[in-house]
């Protein structure tokens, strides 16, 4: 799926999949938080660091993710946009899962009892935690993001039918759509947000994970909801730089709302401030959204090679990096360090190792492309052959 793509999207899209690597290695020292491995020396600043990547990262991915398939959508149509996003979405999700996913596995399960053998693994702890969706791990937004890409294009050629129907029979209602007023991408996520709430007292299965992922009904309906709104700013006049604005106002806005959130966390919450407190969830993270994004336009909207280099990799670094965080935290458990140098360390080898692979082993083969990255065989050469040029037109994410 060639095609001029935004520079700027696609550096903010790998900001916040690169984003994953400090925040999957500052849980490590987040006092209180149970992951799959706890320093005893916490840090305890760093557990609120955490909590302020988690508040925007994967919600402002999601918006970014709707944007960026419209102009898809637009050029080549449903069927074949599918079919893309399946390989790109599904094989490296199944491939990790298979592979890297069960190493992290045996090294959780032999923290967790070291006299754990090979058999025992491959009978008992592999089945149970692929019933359960452990082999998914941080995987979890290929899964969203593939039901939200697939709901998308399915219904596709019905809101294209609604829409024209929409402008024959109610013209002024079909205007105001077509360019709304600045606060409705806000309450739309918003409603959301809060629209799930209560879904635990509808049906336990709403808020259970699916076999064999670790996603619920929950978890995927507010993912689809941000990728939603994501698709809808992309049709409307002035797309993502409409709302892109790294200002102190809009910097405000989320600290506020983030802060409110924040200070709400564990106290027992009556209804009517529980629905508060998912607006406010949604409006920091929509305000974050937009900072970010100004970020990226006003650094990054021109062609770099390096930004192309780091945005090309960021797939490849989100996948690798969980395993890799998680074989430094284990080897640094073992040493006396200040836990600031340690979570420090931790951040730069997830970050580097990922890369270095991605540059020396991934993007010179076609079949790890096609594992890692699900980029097809033959596209791939096309990709590493003597066309380099047109891989530098088509700005393709790796």
């Amino acid at each position: 799926m060639g095609g001029t793509r935004d520079h700027s999207l696609d550096a903010a899209r790998s900001l916040l999949m690169i984003l994953g690597v400090p925040y999957h290695a500052a849980l490590i020292y987040s006092p209180g938080y149970d992951w799959v491995m706890n320093s005893p020396d916490g840090i305890a600043w760093i557990g609120l660091f955490a909590d302020f990547i988690h508040s925007f990262r994967m919600p402002a991915f999601f918006l970014i993710s709707g944007l960026l398939i419209t102009h898809s959508l637009r050029r080549h149509g449903p069927r074949a946009v599918l079919t893309s996003r399946a390989s790109r979405l599904l094989v490296p999700l199944v491939a990790m899962a298979a592979t890297l996913n069960v190493a992290q596995l045996w090294m959780e399960s032999r923290a967790i009892d070291p006299g754990l053998t090979a058999g025992e693994f491959l009978t008992q702890t592999i089945p149970a935690a692929f019933w359960s969706g452990g082999l998914v791990y941080h995987l979890w937004f290929l899964v969203e993001l593939f039901i939200s890409v697939l709901a998308l294009c399915l219904a596709y050629p019905l809101l294209v039918a609604l829409h024209r129907r929409m402008a024959e029979r109610a013209p002024g209602l079909a205007r105001w759509l077509a360019d709304p007023p600045d606060w409705l991408p806000p309450l739309l996520l918003s409603l959301v947000m809060m629209g799930v709430l209560g879904f635990d007292n509808i049906s336990d299965r709403l808020v259970t994970p699916l076999v064999p992922t670790n996603s619920t009904a929950v978890s995927i309906v507010i993912s689809a909801g941000f990728f939603a709104v994501g698709v809808l700013i992309a049709h409307w006049p002035g797309g993502a730089a409409r709302y892109a604005k790294a200002s102190w106002g809009v910097a405000l806005t989320y600290l506020v709302c983030f802060a409110i959130h924040i200070g709400m966390v564990g106290v027992e919450k009556p209804m009517p401030v529980r629905f508060l407190d998912e607006a406010l969830r949604a409006v920091a993270a929509w305000s974050a959204f937009r900072f970010v994004l100004g970020l990226t336009q006003s650094f990054f909207s021109a062609e770099s090679r390096r930004v192309r280099a780091l945005s090309q990799a960021s797939y490849t670094i989100y996948l690798l990096h969980h395993l890799v965080v998680m074989a430094a935290g284990f080897a640094l458990l073992a040493v006396t360090a200040p836990p600031l140098l340690e979570f420090a360390t931790i951040t730069a080898v997830g970050l580097f190792v990922p890369l270095a692979v991605h540059h020396g082993l991934v993007r010179r083969s076609p079949t790890l492309r096609f594992l890692m990255n699900g980029v097809p065989p033959g596209e791939a050469k096309k990709q590493s052959g003597p066309a380099r040029g047109r891989e530098a037109m088509a700005r393709r994410t790796g």
